[in-house]
């Protein structure tokens, strides 16, 4: 979380990054995404490039989800997940490190 610049002090002034989305999907026998809802109509998911699990938090809310990197067809890359615990199918967005050269979390490199 960060804070909103442009909003009040407090709590209300802070707004979540990345969160996540729901999402329209239709999925095969195996729980893998063939279709995702984007920009309006059903676009086949051309390749998975990538499937993880995670399974967390069980002392507070559970979390379990399928993550899934996936191309639609044209291109476009897309980072999904299933969540096991609640149902439904999110995108995750996220912002990849800009090409810096700097290692994650901006600092100096250290040699």
């Amino acid at each position: 979380m960060v804070t909103d610049p442009g909003a009040p002090g407090g709590a209300r002034g802070l707004r979540f990054l990345n969160r996540p989305r729901g999402l329209a999907v239709e999925a095969d026998a195996a729980g893998e995404p063939r279709a995702i809802a984007w920009r309006g109509r059903f676009r086949r998911v051309a390749a998975i490039h990538d499937r993880w699990r995670i399974d967390d938090e069980w002392w507070r809310e559970e979390i379990a989800r399928v993550y899934f990197e996936v191309e639609l067809e044209g291109g476009r890359r897309l980072t999904v997940f299933h969540d096991l615990v609640a149902g439904g199918w999110f995108l995750q967005p996220y912002r990849p490190p800009a090409a810096t050269g700097e290692p994650p979390g901006g600092g100096a490199r250290r040699r």
